[in-house]
């Protein structure tokens, strides 16, 4: 197994804090890691990468200005030198960052470890004879061109905008020629050269091209052979270029293929275990230590920088000797410092190595006030006491089940279900479950012979929500469902549901307000650019038809000048009624401004897109509107070429409306 002190890159990786930003970038480019670690008195408090050096071109950075000066305030993370290799990428990718500050026993700096140095010395059987770049091409990203005419000004402002690391250099026949990447940023800076220097004098030619069925592995070996970082893919049936491969997207993905450990460590919903109000920990097993790998926000707030650091820091020697011993434990009591927690966690395997998941929950409040209830009065009278007035005080329905029956409840289900106590509750609905309304949206029993409880703990913690009907106001009202074992030799689980009705029609309301006109109450233009993005997606994917219709009133300006604005906004209001009545679920009517409106029509060739708009053409002329003579509508009409992006299609509509206009008005053209 490699180790971090066998690859760590130790000479020209620093400068000292006072150093100028000038300095900075000549050690840069010596050390070829792109990037230099700013130290204080031995300690890492900051880094400056490639990208950091690109941005500052567009802001007019003064090169002999310090660096404290551009100096973020974010702490590096930073590893122990004794960590594996395969550790440390876990680091990067569970973290989203590119690079590990490396330090020693006494927190001091050492160097520095990058993905591409790590991709590089990974055991061979991380590359899996099967794995071929095709695997995970959706990963990769889509190609950003320049024409090599254009200057290193255009560029550095192009992959500022894009925010990407590199772009393709094309001839006048669009054929790639070369690259340009943030590494060059470096070496442009510290020659000074005129940033109206055309790209193709300092861009990296040839480009290197792999064919998207080459295997990973020798991807990866040919990447180290020419010192890149980048390739261009190029599709198998056509040959033709197709998008950017970084070390990083390999990184990404051989995480994700290595043993299926995306699967085993959670991946998919740290996201979601940020915004939990516990502290979550990930531990994994390196070099006979268990060390935190990943922590949740929550966890860092209450306990600081404890990512690579020894869980033995936090929990007592013999209280994990004995959790490992058990593999798992529910709701383990445990006091670190002067707060105490209740304990879950669960142990799993990756690749023969031994990794927990640890969720800590703050229950210093109750237990404090425990303790001091049992210092007036008998311990166990006390103890059971409080813990029930506190559960009674508690907004939220608190409930014992063992997911057929209600064993216990707090005063705030009998409030919700207006019953004097449990034994009414249980006569007239038995369980809870049998309450839970049947909708798409929220979770449902499958049957009365189901354990709700269970059925409810496979899903993911975003989608533990039931709708209950409230028999005070009979009116539907939402909950989160958390569920925990009562203890670890019991069926039984204590069950909250809180409450979220509000919040969930306030992002409801939200979200209608922020995809919809105000006036006319249909999509707005906001909306159609998300669905026209996403419909453009699928047509290059599986080769779907799709058209758009854009039409606009004729002479909408006479009905507010003869009839005035109110009258106007009738119109846009009955035509708006008149055309959404008449669309299809799948499509998007939407108001593009003013009297123009437009159509996505999903799944639809041309000629039975012009049939539609002609269709709508006829309904809007013989609309009904008091003292208004007639409105007539103009149409212009496309479908989807390849090659076409938002801006082209939507070019091509307009230029078939102006058609129509030109034409006489009150006519659908085709283009």
């Amino acid at each position: 197994m490699s180790l971090i002190k066998d690859i760590v890159v130790t000479k020209n990786i620093s400068v000292d804090i006072s150093s100028s930003i000038e300095f900075a970038l000549d050690i840069m480019s010596k050390n070829k890691q792109g990037v230099i670690v700013v130290l204080d008195e031995d300690i890492a408090v900051g880094i400056i990468t490639e990208r950091d050096i690109l941005q500052m071109m567009n802001r007019s950075i003064d090169f002999q200005a310090s660096i404290k000066s551009i100096l973020s305030p974010n702490t590096p993370i930073a590893i122990n030198i004794k960590r594996s290799v395969e550790y440390a990428l876990h680091i990067l990718i569970d973290n989203n960052i590119r690079r590990l500050i490396i330090i020693d026993d006494e927190d001091n700096f050492i160097g520095v470890v990058t993905q591409d140095i790590l991709i590089n010395h990974l055991e061979d059987n991380t590359f899996q004879t099967n794995l071929i770049i095709s695997n995970f091409i959706t990963e990769t990203k889509d190609l950003v061109c320049l024409n090599q005419k254009d200057n290193i000004e255009e560029a550095f402002k192009l992959m500022n905008e894009q925010n990407i690391g590199s772009l393709i250099a094309i001839d006048d026949n669009q054929n790639p020629i070369g690259i340009l990447t943030e590494r060059d940023t470096v070496y442009i800076v510290n020659k000074k050269l005129d940033l109206k220097t055309s790209i193709k004098d300092v861009m990296s030619t040839p480009i290197i091209s792999v064919c998207e069925t080459q295997e990973v592995k020798k991807v990866v070996d040919l990447m180290k052979k020419k010192s890149i970082r980048r390739v261009l893919i190029l599709k198998k049936d056509t040959n033709k270029p197709h998008s950017i491969l970084s070390v990083r997207d390999i990184a990404h993905n051989l995480k994700g293929n290595y043993g299926h450990m995306l699967e085993k460590k959670l991946k998919n919903v740290k996201n979601t275990l940020n915004y939990m109000g516990e502290s979550v920990f990930e531990i994994c097993q390196d070099n006979g230590e268990y060390i935190i790998q990943w922590a949740n926000e929550k966890a860092i707030k209450n306990f600081g920088k404890i990512i690579d650091k020894n869980i033995l820091s936090l929990i007592d020697e013999k209280k994990w000797k004995d959790i490992e011993k058990r593999k798992q434990c529910d709701n383990i009591k445990i006091k670190i410092d002067d707060m105490y927690f209740e304990m879950i966690c669960s142990q799993h395997y990756v690749n023969d190595k031994e990794s927990w998941l640890i969720i800590l929950r703050d229950i210093s409040k109750f237990e404090y006030a425990i303790i001091d209830a049992n210092k007036e009065s008998e311990a166990t009278r006390k103890e059971l006491g409080i813990l029930q007035g506190v559960i009674d005080q508690q907004k939220s329905i608190v409930i014992v089940s063992d997911g057929f029956n209600v064993i216990s409840a707090n005063k705030s289900l009998f409030k919700f279900f207006n019953v004097k106590d449990i034994e009414e509750f249980i006569s007239t609905h038995k369980n809870i479950s049998s309450m839970f309304i049947n909708h798409k949206n929220f979770f449902s029993s499958k049957s009365e012979s189901s354990n709700w409880i269970e059925d409810l703990l496979k899903l993911d913690i975003k989608d533990r929500i039931v709708s209950i009907l409230d028999l005070n106001d009979f009116e539907p009202k939402a909950f989160t469902v958390q569920a925990n074992s009562l203890s670890s030799d019991d069926k039984n689980y204590v069950v909250t549901l809180t409450d979220i009705t509000e919040i969930k029609l306030e992002s409801q309301q939200y979200h209608f307000h922020a995809t919809h006109d105000a006036l006319t109450g249909i999509y707005n233009r906001s909306y159609y650019f998300e669905k026209i993005a996403n419909e453009i997606e699928q047509s290059k994917r599986y080769d779907t038809k799709f058209c758009i219709v854009l039409f606009d009133i004729d002479h909408f300006k006479k009905f507010n000048d003869i009839y005035g604005h109110l009258k106007g906004d009738e119109v846009l209001i009955k035509l708006s009624q008149t055309i959404q009545s008449h669309t299809r679920a799948s499509d998007t009517f939407a108001r593009w401004g003013g009297e123009e409106f437009i159509i996505l029509l999903e799944k639809t060739t041309i000629d039975k897109a012009e049939l539609i708009a002609e269709h709508f053409r006829k309904m809007v002329e013989s609309m009904k509107i008091e003292d208004i003579e007639k409105v007539t509508a103009s149409f212009g009409v496309t479908q989807y070429l390849k090659g076409d992006d938002d801006n082209s299609i939507l070019k091509r509509a307009d230029e078939a409306l102006y058609s129509a206009k030109d034409a006489g008005r009150n006519k659908v053209v085709v283009k």
